[in-house]
């Protein structure tokens, strides 16, 4: 069956690419896996409504996804996730996932946050808000001071120097193609494999961990995904699934 590739729309300055695929959408411009690229942003946001710094050098785009199995469910988090992470991985960039939705690069011990996704679902209709560090990183005093790690950029990086990085457009092109066919090939069997492979690349797996959620924190050995997309937290003996609050290192004593 021949599989349309998906549609890119470029955007120098836009306030928001999440609010931008809404009018695409709206004027049914942007179909499932098409996706919205812009230069920068003045009012981009994050987890919580957190406004996210948008500086030109980097990847600020907005992907649609198909409201099927799993991006149906509460596993659409890990799932895009993983797709994203995979991708990179498939790119040349060794990043890990880190629950449910953040991509990471650890090197040398420390774990830095590269890139993040917010998702949106409103009337039938899943966005995946993307932002991908490529040039630059926000510094440390810009951060939410809970924020579990700090940021870096693929460029800075030493786990990838000399390796130049591509511009943004041109890195997510690519990893939107290669989204689109872990996804619609038939051989991977995604909609079955993706908690498995999630897993694989899972930050801190079988480690000692804490889920904070507001003032209560849980810590525990993190064994691996639920099949709803969910954290398997082992402490006091038994399996717990958590599915909300902020992932971080625990302290094995």
């Amino acid at each position: 069956m021949f599989l349309q590739s998906p549609s890119i729309w470029y955007f120098d300055a836009v306030s928001s690419c999440l609010d931008v695929a809404r009018l695409l959408v709206r004027d049914g411009r942007l179909s499932v896996w098409d996706s919205a690229i812009a230069a920068s942003q003045t009012s981009g946001r994050g987890q919580m409504r957190r406004t996210w710094i948008s500086p030109r050098g980097n990847i600020y785009a907005s992907l649609r996804l198909p409201m099927s199995h799993p991006f149906d469910t509460s596993a659409a988090a890990p799932a895009v996730g993983l797709l994203l992470t995979k991708a990179l991985r498939q790119t040349g960039y060794p990043v890990l996932l880190k629950w449910p939705n953040d991509v990471v690069l650890k090197t040398d011990g420390s774990v830095f946050k590269v890139g993040g996704i917010l998702l949106e679902e409103r009337s039938g209709v899943l966005i995946a808000g993307i932002g991908i560090n490529v040039q630059s990183a926000p510094p440390a005093d810009l951060l939410r001071r809970e924020a579990a790690m700090p940021a870096a950029s693929l460029a800075s990086s030493s786990a990838l120097r000399p390796r130049a990085c591509p511009k943004p457009c041109e890195l997510w092109r690519m990893l939107v193609m290669r989204m689109f066919s872990e996804y619609n090939d038939a051989k991977t069997e995604f909609n079955s494999a993706w908690r498995r492979e999630a897993e694989a690349i899972l930050l801190w797996r079988h480690e000692h961990v804490e889920v904070r959620d507001g003032s209560n924190t849980v810590c525990g050995v993190l064994e691996g995904l639920g099949s709803d997309g969910g954290l398997l937290l082992r402490h006091d003996g038994l399996n717990e699934e958590f599915f909300g609050g902020d992932l971080h290192p625990g302290v094995r004593f």
